[in-house]
């Protein structure tokens, strides 16, 4: 992946991590339950926004491969991680059915794009070193 790609999916994450905060502060009538999810998800949506961030410095630091591959990871999670919470939040108890899998699945992808992250910093900086 580019580095201005993945500022670009950092920047839109960052946006839609602060839309979806605001409509969940004035838009969604969510119980004290589904308050509490919806916030957990808005907190990693921006921390792994941040991450993404990173990536993208890493791509600049010739990492592309490895950086990428951790941005993919950081992508998965939070659409799995993040996005679960976010619709369980919404919908209510009960409304992931079957797929309950998916939050926990997504926070694995998270860590493992850290892991991921992780190598990548230590390749750029044996590459880079002076």
């Amino acid at each position: 992946m580019k580095k201005h790609t993945l500022m670009i999916i950092a920047a839109v994450n960052g946006l839609a991590a602060t839309g979806l905060a605001a409509s969940g502060a004035h838009a969604f009538k969510m119980d004290e339950k589904g308050t509490s999810f919806f916030g957990q998800a808005g907190d990693f949506h921006f921390y792994h926004t941040f991450a993404l961030v990173a990536c993208a410095f890493l791509v600049h630091l010739g990492q592309e491969r490895t950086a990428s591959r951790s941005a993919i990871f950081f992508m998965v999670g939070l659409a799995g991680f993040s996005g679960s919470l976010y619709w369980r939040a919404i919908m209510g108890p009960g409304s992931l059915g079957g797929f309950h899998w998916i939050t926990p699945l997504g926070g694995l992808a998270l860590m493992a794009g850290w892991v991921t992250l992780i190598f990548a910093a230590f390749a750029s900086r044996k590459e880079n070193a002076p």
